[in-house]
């Protein structure tokens, strides 16, 4: 953000994506470690994928230049149903 815009002597929460904090049902908290982050962000992305592909895993896999696979595995990992 600051490259973009260089006179930006602060960011704001409201200037983030929304992915970069938690948001919804908790309250918006802050996630306590990275990974909680980045399995957070991993699985919306998925889910938007899938939702792209029309549920179609092995599109979504394609998009998300992943191995069908692999994808099933990350889903499981990140609590994914096939049919979420």
């Amino acid at each position: 953000m600051l490259i973009l815009n260089p006179r930006t002597l602060r960011i704001e929460r409201k200037q983030l994506p929304a992915l970069t904090h938690k948001s919804g049902s908790r309250g918006g908290e802050e996630f306590s470690t990275l990974q909680e982050a980045r399995d957070a962000y991993e699985r919306e992305y998925i889910l938007k994928k899938i939702e792209e592909a029309r549920n179609n895993v092995s599109r979504a896999a394609e998009l998300l230049g992943l191995e069908r696979s692999h994808l099933y595995r990350k889903m499981k990992a990140l609590g994914i149903s096939v049919r979420e």
